[in-house]
């Protein structure tokens, strides 16, 4: 189901805010998830939260993230495609297949793993 994020209430906010307060983090999954709906979100959200991270692992897989606890888990969520993508990549080589576009995934995936690892989050 596609959401626009439009300034006023939006239903969806409550249950974002719910989810965001319950496992520190939610799953964006779709590509018409974009830039400006995340800042419409984190705008009516920052009331609710004095930290708002949002990640965007690829164009179907975004997470928004709010407190160590969230973090913590999409970084895990993150090791678990990181090995899958190993995988890939090793399977492809012994295949004699170019390994290019999965290593720039594991590239990108790394970056942001680190850039986790480095995220603070005041109380």
């Amino acid at each position: 189901m596609e959401r626009n994020a439009m300034p006023g209430l939006d239903p969806f906010i409550t249950v974002l805010a719910e989810k965001l307060h319950i496992h520190g983090y939610y799953a964006f999954y779709g590509e018409h998830y974009n830039e400006t709906d995340m800042e419409q979100y984190r705008k009516q959200l920052f009331t609710s939260f004095s930290n708002i991270v949002w990640v965007e692992l690829d164009a179907r897989k975004k997470y928004m993230i709010v407190d160590h606890r969230g973090r913590n888990t999409v970084m895990k969520l993150i090791e678990g495609m990181l090995n899958t993508r190993r995988t890939l990549k090793a399977n492809q080589a012994m295949s004699g297949t170019s390994t290019m576009d999965v290593q720039r995934e594991i590239t990108h995936l790394m970056q942001v793993m680190r850039m986790l690892q480095f995220t603070t989050f005041r109380r």
